[in-house]
């Protein structure tokens, strides 16, 4: 297997691991009746920008077409961006989100990281592109933090979300050094970094949806 069939098979467990913990997660608060009356759209709408992200973020990863046409790639890019506003703002809609110190500190941590793409060897389309894919990133810590809000997220996997939204915000300042050197162990490492920060996630957020089920 060639080195690009290995980075697309792991972008391929990576981006099915974020789909798998945003589906998750629509099915808590779907399970706790949450939602308002147009839960069905709003639920209509989370799957739908679930696969927006998912197959964006995968295209981007796989072709690296950042590198090579940054004007397709910034339409690419809408993809996961249009589709990370479609999952938040039912929430925003319904009030859920609860931004306490360290969270605030996590997003704007997250959003300074886009700062630094400015500097990154890439054409101006491909630092708009980069910069756009971290306001993606903060839709999924956003999503993270809504987990320990709820009555059955045990402190083990309140502190797991928390590791897991702390890698996340590490991912995006280590996205600077793969788009700066291009070679294949950087792009493995920082690929790894997410995959850890996703495997966190969804085992807390599956473990608590286990928790939930037996209360029903």
């Amino acid at each position: 297997m060639s080195p690009l069939d290995e980075y697309t098979l792991l972008s391929l467990v990576v981006e099915a691991m974020l789909l798998l913990a945003i589906f998750l997660a629509i099915l808590i608060f779907h399970t706790l009746n949450l939602y308002v009356r147009r839960s069905k759209v709003f639920e209509t709408l989370q799957v739908v920008g679930a696969l927006m992200i998912a197959g964006g973020m995968l295209t981007l990863r796989t072709t690296r077409i950042i590198f090579s046409s940054p004007i397709n790639a910034l339409f690419i890019i809408l993809f996961p961006f249009v589709g990370s506003l479609l999952i938040i703002l039912p929430f925003l809609i319904c009030g859920y989100f609860k931004i306490d110190k360290e969270s605030a500190l996590q997003i704007f941590l997250l959003l300074l990281s886009s700062v630094i793409y400015s500097f990154a060897p890439l054409h101006p389309i491909g630092r708009i592109v980069a910069t756009l894919s971290a306001f993606v990133l903060l839709s999924v810590i956003l999503l993270m933090k809504l987990l320990p809000s709820l009555t059955t997220c045990t402190r083990f996997n309140r502190n797991l979300v928390r590791l897991a939204s702390w890698l996340l915000v590490l991912h995006a300042w280590l996205r600077y050094y793969s788009f700066k050197n291009p070679q294949m162990c950087i792009h493995y490492g920082v690929l790894l970094v997410y995959f850890t920060s996703l495997l966190m996630w969804v085992y807390s957020t599956l473990r608590t949806y286990e928790i939930m089920r037996g209360w029903f």
